[in-house]
């Protein structure tokens, strides 16, 4: 028998009540009992007390609460409501010898949370505190970044008490080696975050003759002959080389595109920099103790050219990051009040797994059923898995869902490998040498995929080499392409593939150079670009071609109103804000044309609304398929709806279970083993369901 619901109010978080047995959950049981012990606690932060009292802004009595942080009670209390991780304050960029009367407090904080059997995680920032730091160490001041003016580089707002380092200065990095070797030996850390970890926009890039002299090293390396030099430079000698710089008339802020060969590369010599450094640090800790996991505040994927303003391109990090959080506004999961648009960190999940990292996430319950149905929790050996529910983010949050994510997790959410049909491409010359115009059709395609629930991965330049896994790989407006990856997409398109491209994708070369002809076309037999829908059979595959992914009128109305687009210059806010990430108006054609030239079909066909997000994952070790349904418009019950889904283990289904939130426990599904496929009914959903296939 079905319960009938009715909604209970404890401490600020709405639970759901049985009003035919007058009892909660288990999952809200908990949730009650937790969040009745964590009123109590005083939970740790990750910042100095010495950086609240000179940046400002803190209530009177902030220094008790900071003593209560460390104290042993607090402690038990966070070991009583379950806790198993809490991030302490470590390295704020002070200095070592004026920020260690607060590192001793963290020891010892750190000793009482491993007596309760927590794991400790310290923060490590990437500025130069100039006032304390250079009193302590005056060379440091030869460490920092100076723009092309030769001034220093401050962090944000009024915070101009904070510098940032370069991240070519070797004498910074070793500096920075002395103080992760205090969090190993003294603090015996299990995990270091390293915060401000990106590089500031032009004109505010870093200019110092240690930038100037690498940057002429890396084109030396990556042009070593003169004919090489000449073909991209119009020069025959790097060394006469100079980075273009800034002025009122010539404003960085103005370009749609970056066109000059010398930004090019600087722009990609600048994301090297920084996961080169990156890269150092990670490895030292490694070599200190591979147990140790490691995190950088890289952000995710959005509607921003990342690697043009903040110099972070991610499969630079693959192998030296374990995980980041996405630390960005405008982000939060929801369907936008505003303008209707289904918004969450799906690209930035998606990144992720295919780095092979994990993220950390935090916020409502809808932000929580996105980190658990997409997160790849990354297992760290000696430390475990990353991006569950004691992690941060989720650690501290007491609702019957989170609940419900402790419970299963282990059992259900760890040693996964999602199911893939397709993979969009995001090529490095076209996301990094278009500002913004190319982030239009990218992330409105990725939306297309996401609400049509067509299971699929974002990759990179990187992974081209492993496209066979997919039946399809999608460029949408990738216009800048090397002759390697054409070459590579037309072998994989003869093989057996389906290449579905977009508008101008291909007109360009890898150096953003207009081609004769487009290469992707002529694979297509078209000599010019059609105005409809083109399929055409090439080899043993297919050749779609979708003249354009058109916004949706209510996107382009908003960014008119806004001004976002048409005033890019400004560059604030994103060039492409998730409020505009509408469905385009030809979804239906674009989702139609992409699952019927699937080779092999869709993995999963399902009747839910496109307010309704699919994630479909399999788990080799216990042979079972795990489907996450979130309704993201969870004020409304979800009808039960329709689903069949490819089997993805040889053999009979042994059992379908719908596991909710809602319930105690498991609940037997019936289902038609249909051969090749299973068909079943998902039953009513509120805001998030697991189905489980077993095989």
């Amino acid at each position: 028998m079905k319960k009938s619901l009715v909604l209970l109010i404890v401490s600020g978080a709405v639970l759901l009540q049985s009003s035919a047995a007058a009892a909660l959950t288990r999952f809200e049981k908990s949730a009650v009992q937790k969040q009745k012990i964590a009123r109590q606690i005083v939970w740790p932060n990750h910042e100095p007390l010495v950086f609240y009292l000179r940046r400002g802004r803190m209530a009177e009595n902030w220094p008790e609460i900071y003593q209560r942080q460390h104290s042993a009670e607090n402690i038990r209390l966070m070991a009583e409501a379950g806790i198993r991780y809490g991030r302490l304050h470590f390295y704020k960029g002070l200095g070592l010898a004026h920020e260690m009367p607060e590192i001793r407090n963290t020891m010892k904080m750190a000793e009482l949370m491993r007596s309760h059997g927590m794991k400790v995680s310290v923060y490590v920032a990437g500025t130069l505190f100039i006032e304390p730091f250079y009193s302590e160490l005056p060379e440091a001041e030869n460490w920092e970044q100076r723009d092309q003016d030769g001034k220093w580089i401050p962090y944000s707002g009024t915070q101009t008490f904070r510098h940032f380092a370069c991240h070519n200065e070797p004498a910074y990095r070793e500096y920075i080696k002395k103080v992760l070797k205090v969090g190993v030996d003294s603090v015996r850390t299990n995990q270091f975050f390293f915060d401000n970890i990106f590089v500031k926009p032009e004109p505010k890039s870093c200019r110092c003759e240690r930038c100037i002299a690498a940057f002429k090293a890396y084109l030396k390396k990556k042009y070593p002959t003169g004919e090489a030099a000449f073909r991209r430079f119009g020069y025959r000698d790097t060394d006469i080389i100079q980075v273009n710089e800034w002025d009122v008339f010539n404003q960085p802020f103005s370009l749609t595109s970056i066109d000059d060969p010398v930004l090019q590369e600087w722009m990609r010599f600048r994301c090297e920099s920084l996961a080169s450094q990156c890269g150092e640090f990670y490895d030292y800790i490694k070599s200190l103790n591979q147990d140790i996991s490691v995190g950088f505040n890289l952000k995710g994927l959005y509607g921003e050219n990342r690697y043009w303003r903040a110099g972070v391109y991610h499969p630079l990090f693959q192998g030296k990051c374990d995980f980041y959080p996405f630390d960005t506004g405008g982000m939060d999961a929801r369907i936008d009040p505003e303008t209707g648009a289904l918004v969450a960190e799906f690209r930035s999940y998606k990144c992720a797994r295919t780095l092979g990292m994990s993220c950390s996430s935090g916020g409502s319950d809808l932000e929580y059923a996105v980190y658990m149905a997409f997160n790849n929790q990354r297992h760290v050996p000696g430390y475990g898995y990353l991006g569950g529910p004691h992690e941060r983010g989720a650690n501290r949050v007491f609702t019957p869902l989170t609940e419900f994510f402790r419970v299963y997790n282990e059992r259900y959410f760890t040693d996964t490998r999602n199911v893939a049909d397709v993979a969009v491409l995001r090529s490095w010359p076209s996301m990094a040498y278009s500002i913004w115009p190319t982030l239009v059709p990218a992330i409105l395609t990725e939306q297309v995929l996401i609400q049509h629930k067509v299971p699929f991965d974002i990759i990179f330049d990187e992974q081209i080499d492993s496209i066979e896994r997919y039946q399809a790989v999608i460029l949408p407006g990738q216009e800048s392409l090397s002759l390697e990856t054409v070459r590579k997409l037309s072998v994989y398109v003869r093989n057996g593939g389906t290449l579905v491209f977009t508008d101008n994708t291909a007109d360009f070369n890898k150096w953003r150079e207009r081609r004769v002809a487009n290469p992707l076309l002529e694979l297509a037999d078209l000599e010019v670009p059609p105005a409809e829908i083109v399929v055409r059979k090439k080899g043993r595959g297919r050749v779609v071609y979708i003249p354009q992914v058109t916004p949706d009128p209510a996107a382009l109305a908003y960014m008119k109103a806004t001004a976002t687009l048409a005033d890019a210059a400004s560059h604030v806010g994103r060039p492409f804000p998730s409020k505009a990430w509408l469905l385009p108006s030809n979804h239906y054609a674009i989702a139609e044309v992409i699952t019927d030239n699937l080779p092999r079909g869709v993995s999963l066909e399902t009747e839910a609304p496109l307010t309704t997000v699919m994630e479909m994952l399999n788990r080799e070790k216990t042979r079972e398929t795990v489907v996450h349904f979130i309704n993201f418009d969870h004020t409304d019950p979800l009808a039960p709806f329709k689903a069949t889904l490819k089997k993805q283990y040889s053999g009979k289904v042994k059992a379908v279970r719908y596991i909710s939130p809602e319930f105690d426990q498991p609940q037997e599904l019936k289902f038609r083993d249909q051969g090749g496929s299973v068909s079943l009914t998902v039953p009513e959903t509120r805001l998030y369901t697991m189905i489980v296939v077993s095989q």
